[in-house]
């Protein structure tokens, strides 16, 4: 099962967002290179919330409490949600047809 981290994000997050990048980025590089985050990113254009794959949900609360995003008032509000992924390379419960 993997778990998707939802951002919602204040809406001067764009005008924010520079300052607290960096720190950000290298918590994400940081759980990337653990294994724990697949992928995360921006929704949107313009910009409108964020998304985040893990590959656990304690892995995925964890980087929410630690984010300089989060900690700054960037994000206004985050869940962590289960997602059943079945098709594809990398999904944890991989369904075939028939």
């Amino acid at each position: 099962m993997h778990h998707l981290l939802h951002y919602t994000l204040a809406a001067d997050y764009l005008e924010r967002r520079p300052a607290f990048r960096d720190a950000h980025l290298a918590l994400a590089w940081a759980a990337a290179e653990r294994g724990t985050l697949l992928l995360g990113g921006a929704v949107g254009d313009p910009v409108e919330s964020a998304l985040l794959l893990f590959t656990d949900a304690d892995a995925a609360r964890a980087f929410a409490e630690a984010d300089p995003y989060v900690a700054n008032g960037l994000v206004t509000a985050w869940r962590v949600q289960p997602w059943a992924t079945v098709v594809g390379e990398h999904a944890a419960t991989p369904v075939r047809p028939g």
